[in-house]
Formats: C-alpha cells, sequence, structure tokens
C-alpha cells in the first residue's frame, strides 16, 4: 500500500500566505499531498489548493486581495470586521460553495465552540461556511453559527492540525504527516507598527485607520495573549505525537491583516521548506513509495508504443 503524506497547515493571519511558499516547494520536488487538514489562514489556503489550484494560481490570488475589498462592518456586535464581503470573495475563488465531498483532495478545517469550549474538526457540509469559521479570530470577526454551534477561530485549540491529518487516514494506510507552522515574531514594545511604510493609496488609509482605531491596542494585546497560547500548546502536542516533520516559519514585522506582504511571506515559506528537501524527499522515498516509483517506471518502459527503434533483418 502507498504510503500517504499528508500536510497540516498552522493559522497566521497574512503570515499564512507563507504556506504558498511551502506548497511550490513540495510540488517542485514533485511530493505528492494526499490529505490535508488546515487552521485558520492555513485552513484557507488547504481547502483552496484541495479544491485544485495549483500553487502559483493561490499565489496570484493571494496578490489579489485588498483590505478594500473584504472589509466592512460588522453589525452584529461580535466582531469589528464582517464577513459578508469575504464569503463573497471565498465563493468566487472557489467556484460556488462546494461540499467537502467535492473536493480533490480530503481536508478538515478545524474551528473552536465558542460555547462549550472542544475543538470541532469540519469533514462535511459547506467548505466555505467552514472556511469563515476556522478564521473567526475573536473580537476581529463574528462567530459563525453552524449546525447549533458558534464557532471562531480554530488555532485557540489547535494551532497545527497534524494530530487531525493522522486520524483522517485510511485504516491501515501508511502516513506520514508533514506539519507547517508559522511562528509569530514581535516588535519589542507594544505600539511599535509592524510592517513598512511602503503602501499607498486605499490600503493605506485602511491599515492607518485600523493602526488608530480605540480598539487597535485591545487588539494588539488580545493578539499577543493568543499567540502565546497557540505557541505553548503546539509544544504540548509535539511532545504528544509530533508529526514525522516540522516546517518551522519565522516572519517578524508583518501584521494580521497585512495582505500587500505576499512577496515577503511566500519566499519566507519557500526558503524554510527548501532546508528541509532532504528530509520532505526521504518521506516522498519512504518505501513502499520507493517499490511504488520503480515500478511505475518499469511499467512505463515497458508499456505498449514505448520502444520507438525497428527491428534488425
Amino acid at each position: 500500500m502507498e504510503t500517504q503524506i499528508g500536510l497540516a497547515l498552522s493559522g497566521g493571519g497574512a503570515k499564512g500566505f507563507a504556506h504558498i511558499g511551502v506548497l511550490k516547494v513540495l510540488e517542485e520536488a514533485k511530493i505528492p499531498v494526499h490529505l490535508m487538514a488546515g487552521t485558520s489562514m492555513g485552513g484557507i489556503i488547504a481547502a483552496i489548493y484541495a479544491a485544485g489550484y495549483p500553487a502559483a494560481e493561490i499565489e496570484q490570488i493571494a496578490r489579489s486581495l485588498r483590505l478594500l475589498d473584504i472589509v466592512q462592518r460588522d453589525r452584529t456586535g461580535l466582531g469589528l470586521i464582517g464577513q459578508a464581503k469575504i464569503a463573497s470573495r471565498l465563493r468566487e475563488i472557489m467556484g460556488g460553495d462546494p461540499s467537502f465531498e467535492q473536493l480533490g483532495l480530503p481536508l478538515a478545517l478545524v474551528a473552536s465552540d465558542l460555547e462549550t469550549g472542544e475543538e470541532v474538526v469540519i469533514r462535511e457540509g459547506s467548505v466555505v461556511k467552514a472556511m469563515l469559521a476556522t478564521m473567526a479570530v475573536p473580537i476581529l470577526f463574528p462567530p459563525v453559527k453552524r449546525e447549533n454551534r458558534l464557532l471562531v477561530d480554530g488555532g485557540l485549540l489547535n494551532q497545527v492540525p497534524f494530530d487531525v491529518v493522522r486520524q483522517m487516514a485510511e485504516d491501515g494506510a501508511p502516513t506520514r504527516v508533514i506539519a507547517v507552522n508559522i511562528l509569530h515574531g514581535f516588535p519589542s514594545r507594544l505600539g511599535e507598527p509592524t510592517t513598512c511604510e511602503s503602501r499607498r493609496g486605499a490600503e493605506a488609509v485602511i491599515h492607518l485607520l485600523i493602526r488608530r482605531s480605540r480598539w487597535a491596542p485591545m487588539f494588539e494585546v488580545a493578539e499577543r495573549s493568543y499567540n502565546i497560547v497557540s505557541r505553548n500548546q503546539v509544544e504540548r502536542r509535539v511532545l504528544q505525537e509530533p508529526p514525522d516533520l516540522m516546517i518551522e516559519i519565522t516572519l517578524d514585522g508583518i501584521g494580521l491583516l497585512d495582505l500587500d506582504q505576499v512577496d515577503v511571506c511566500v519566499k519566507a515559506g519557500e526558503q524554510a521548506a527548501r532546508q528541509h528537501m532532504p528530509e520532505l524527499l526521504e518521506l516522498r522515498d519512504a518505501p513502499p513509495n520507493r517499490l511504488a516509483r520503480w515500478w511505475q517506471a518499469i511499467t512505463e518502459r515497458f508499456a505498449p508504443g514505448s520502444f520507438t527503434g525497428t527491428s534488425g533483418k
């Protein structure tokens, strides 16, 4: 039986664009992905990849995103930014609102139940609604109601769902799990700007308004606290049931909503993945995959019509 390779992608807001760089390297090295699970932005990238988009096209989608296109006031009173514009953009990207069963790869998205405190692994129903739930960072976005649950960002309970990938594996199928964790760097002091000042036009105005809003200091405190909890939680899970490979990506100076930092993030993801190329190739070629690749080469070599020479007389 062929060894399956599962991929778990962490949250990280705009830093999550680094996952695209990792996917580009996996494609370049011809490392197949059979199962995927993701949290928050990692869940968004995983869902788009599972829908059949190659990494290069996901990168183009990321470059097309603008705060002006997705930011709107939340009218529920449970968040700062409403999700209607985001939902519309996700449906456009996903070609409607597919179910999990319609995706090209098995996918799980992780959310947190705000009322019970339980981790919720979503593997059926509306993919777009699950994407909205896994990325619903408390305070920033309102909770998402799904099947009588109020769901928020999965990173509260499972920032890098590599254990979920193992649970997704078919009975008896050997599975190797690659986890990608984005580490959060912070300015040394609260209130320091997180990104360069090179942006212009409407993007600059929106960022300035967000930074100077009365909610900004409170949100920064919440974000820092959230990331500290997530880091400790990942460390505990790694000790209990480690993935076969953990790729860690450190990104400093990039805020949660810095959607214009795609280049920096993708490059960081590529660099981190290339540093682990020997381990990645070993996972790709591990038995019985090595035997399967050998047999594929043999069958292609001796397939009908593969001989171009002519018989001698």
